[in-house]
């Protein structure tokens, strides 16, 4: 970690460090990308960025960038170590398990004792993490006790209760929606600043336009509405491909539940391909004539709402959380009863409902100057509201206070010193060399 500017120059760039159990560079996570491609347009404007992280995924396909880094060996579990990013660099503690419930104890001694240390040798003048568990409350005692400001990244509708904001100084999410919400529900004021998307890995360099796409096969994310709609279209409809790509869900699993549900015994269908995990979703967005995000739960935003928004993609939606302001006039949006929206999530809508959906999905192939007109919303849409130099804008406009305070600039053992209830402060040792991965 670089330390060497001169903490008494003015004009020095701030320095951020993002500290969090969660490895950005899951690519099963739509928090950790957008978490990750802030990081990376602060680092290119000159910020100093230190990350602090631990081997923790929201599923085991969000590995893949890492599957050949070696940092999974024997020989680095229990240690810390560092992944190359560009120009940044990800300093993760090998854990046992890739689940962050699965965390242990002693794991959690060695994360935060790290996490303690680096405060004292980067001097962040913010601390920057998410996470809802109790020991990620941690994260921003440790910072307010040394005086460094905190600030929060969120982007779901799970939080509840005021113990977790307590020591956080700036809440940031993706979505007006999920702002006023959270403000209704708690009183919290939290700061809508868009979604984070570098629009050249994600924008397809071809387009065929021919599948219905659908990507993550689960409950909370409509798949009984999807394999409905596949059914139903199946025999009135054989040209009609759905593309389904696993992320965090398995879809013969889901499907089988389904098909369970449905009462029937079923493998497969015919008008549905399977596409594994991938981390360049350029050609399966190339092939995507439409995109299905039927969620069921709170979509603070939805990641490829915007993906397909910057592609020119049409979108069917439930009308819950940000969604219908990801795509605002670019697509279709679906009027669920309120219990379809209530946990697991496992009820079946009304079948007048896939046929509504159906009959859009069929207009959006049989009618093309129709489609066009869609099409042309979507990439209006995409440009105008899922601009990735004007999300940053607005993300360092947000941060700006903060940063002016110079926090890094303090004596933090003394401010630890002020704020201990006897007026000690630990004396954090250097911090070792971290390995890298073979």
């Amino acid at each position: 970690m670089n330390t060497s500017t001169d903490n008494t120059t003015s004009a020095r760039k701030p320095r951020i460090l993002w500290a969090n159990y969660y490895c950005l560079l899951d690519s099963s996570s739509g928090a950790s990308m957008a978490v990750r491609e802030m990081l990376i347009q602060l680092a290119k404007r000159g910020y100093e960025i230190a990350i602090l992280g631990a081997t923790i995924f929201d599923a085991d396909k969000g590995k893949t960038k890492l599957s050949k880094s070696g940092i999974f060996s024997k020989e680095n579990l229990g240690k810390f170590a560092t992944i190359a990013d560009g120009d940044m660099h990800h300093t993760l503690l090998v854990t046992r398990s890739i689940v962050r419930s699965q965390i242990g104890t002693d794991e959690i001694f060695k994360w935060v004792s790290r996490y303690t240390a680096t405060l004292h040798e980067f001097k962040p003048d913010l601390v920057y993490f998410y996470g809802g568990l109790i020991s990620d409350w941690n994260i921003a005692d440790e910072a307010r006790a040394r005086g460094i400001p905190v600030a929060f990244y969120l982007a779901n509708g799970n939080y509840h209760g005021a113990r977790w904001s307590r020591d956080i100084d700036l809440i940031l999410t993706d979505s007006r929606a999920t702002a006023d919400m959270y403000h209704e529900r708690s009183g919290i004021p939290v700061t809508p600043i868009g979604a984070f998307i570098d629009p050249e890995p994600v924008i397809a360099t071809q387009q065929e336009r021919k599948h219905v796409l659908f990507i993550n096969p689960s409950w909370a994310k409509g798949v009984s509405i999807v394999i409905m709609l596949a059914l139903l279209l199946e025999k009135s409809r054989p040209d009609i491909i759905f593309e389904i790509v696993e992320s965090r869900g398995n879809w013969q699993l889901t499907f089988d539940a389904v098909l369970k549900e449905l009462g029937q015994d079923r493998k497969g269908l015919d008008n549905i391909v399977v596409t594994f995990h991938t981390t360049d979703m350029r050609p399966v967005y190339g092939r995507a004539r439409l995109l299905l995000a039927p969620s069921l739960w709170w979509e603070s935003s939805g990641r490829i709402l915007a993906e397909a928004m910057l592609n020119g993609i049409p979108t069917l939606i439930t009308d819950r959380g940000g969604m219908p302001e990801m795509i605002d006039d670019a697509g279709y949006q679906l009027h669920l009863h309120d219990l379809m929206h209530e946990k697991p999530y496992t009820r079946l809508p009304k079948k007048e409902k896939i046929n509504e959906a159906a009959d859009w999905i069929t207009s959006m192939y049989d009618n093309d100057q129709l489609y066009q007109e869609e099409v042309n919303k979507a990439y209006a849409v995409g440009k105008r509201l899922h601009s990735l130099e004007a999300s940053t804008a607005r993300f360092e406009a947000a941060l700006q206070p903060l940063l002016e305070q110079k926090a890094g600039d303090s004596d933090l053992a003394e401010k630890l010193k002020s704020t201990h209830r006897h007026g000690l402060a630990d004396a954090p040792k250097p911090l070792p060399q971290t390995p890298d991965p073979a």
